[in-house]
């Protein structure tokens, strides 16, 4: 689909399983439909293939729970009881930020569904899902919010405290708890890694420049037909978009 007209594939039942050629049939997009595309200002280029790796549950676990031990180890105070308070408090504090803003950045990271062109839209729906993509995103942001909670609410019950048993306690629980958060979350981190593998092989259309789609069941000749009206080299194979 280009920004100045629009493409209908007629494939008619003869020609349904054989090689032949698909019908293309032409036809300038009214002003209504070029109007419903919204501004091209609002729209987003995504190279999806610039999508990091997503790291796994565990992976984030150890990285949290390491640079809160570093943290721990930077506090200096002569009082015990003053000492183990900010010790404590600053590992729920580190672990609670390192995960809570790892999730976040991938939310930011990955585009918005509602701000991408609409050719951009329909191959990530064949592709992943455009509601499987905005359930596991969205449970990257709740698990985020959770973590902050948990933190918030067992910092308080730490700096509440002068009994070294109940601090150490809050500890515990805070971290018991945002694991079990991270474990409800593990799915979504792997499925958007998966997504990720996915995505990285659509094609990068852009909307600017008119565009022709050619599409049509296996083996009735797409191919063929652009390698005969290009040079381009047509990649050939069991997966889609090829």
């Amino acid at each position: 689909m280009g920004p100045f007209g629009q493409l209908d594939f007629a494939f008619p039942s003869r020609h349904i399983g054989r090689r032949t050629p698909p019908i293309l049939n032409l036809r300038a997009a009214s002003f209504e439909e070029q109007w419903a595309r919204g501004p091209t200002g609002a729209e987003v280029k995504v190279a999806w293939r610039r999508l990091s790796t997503i790291l796994t549950k565990d992976e984030m676990l150890d990285k949290a729970y390491g640079r809160a031990r570093k943290a721990s180890d930077r506090v200096d105070d002569p009082v015990k009881v003053f000492r183990v308070r900010k010790q404590l408090t600053r590992m729920v504090q580190t672990a609670a930020d390192v995960l809570s803003e790892g999730l976040e950045d991938k939310v930011r990271e990955w585009p918005s569904l509602n701000h991408l062109p609409i050719f951009d839209q329909a191959m990530v729906d064949a592709s992943v899902g455009c509601d499987l993509y905005r359930h596991h995103l969205s449970m990257l942001t709740w698990g985020s919010k959770q973590i902050r909670n948990i933190a918030n609410q067992n910092v308080k019950k730490i700096t509440r405290s002068s009994r070294f048993e109940v601090m150490h306690q809050a500890r515990k629980e805070a971290y018991g708890r945002i694991s079990s958060i991270m474990r409800r979350v593990s799915s979504s981190l792997q499925w958007l890694n998966d997504s990720r593998l996915v995505l990285r092989k659509l094609p990068e259309i852009d909307e600017a420049n008119p565009t022709i789609v050619v599409c049509g069941a296996p083996n009735v000749g797409k191919s063929a037909f652009i390698s005969s009206l290009s040079s381009g080299n047509m990649e050939v194979n069991h997966y889609p978009f090829t």
